[in-house]
């Protein structure tokens, strides 16, 4: 049976400031085949980091990418996915 899969491009919020590229390729990679990670960074003032998220191109099946918008994380934090 063929899986039909999907290229989505996804939110990912809520992160820890050491995550990194690799590690949210590794993530999501179990899940479909990930084409382009982007991790944005938003500054204070002081340019201390405020919040971390993410952009995750992701050619994936919808019923592998349920399964893994309900962990309850990336990276040990309460990450949100969209």
């Amino acid at each position: 049976m063929k899986v039909n899969r999907e290229t989505k491009r996804l939110y990912v919020g809520g992160l820890s400031q050491d995550i990194s590229e690799a590690d949210l390729q590794n993530q999501f990679s179990r899940f479909g085949d990930v084409s382009d990670v982007d991790i944005i960074t938003r500054k204070d003032d002081q340019g201390n980091p405020q919040k971390v998220f993410a952009y995750i191109n992701i050619s994936v099946a919808e019923a592998d990418l349920k399964k893994f918008i309900q962990r309850d994380s990336c990276d040990g934090e309460n990450s949100s996915i969209l």
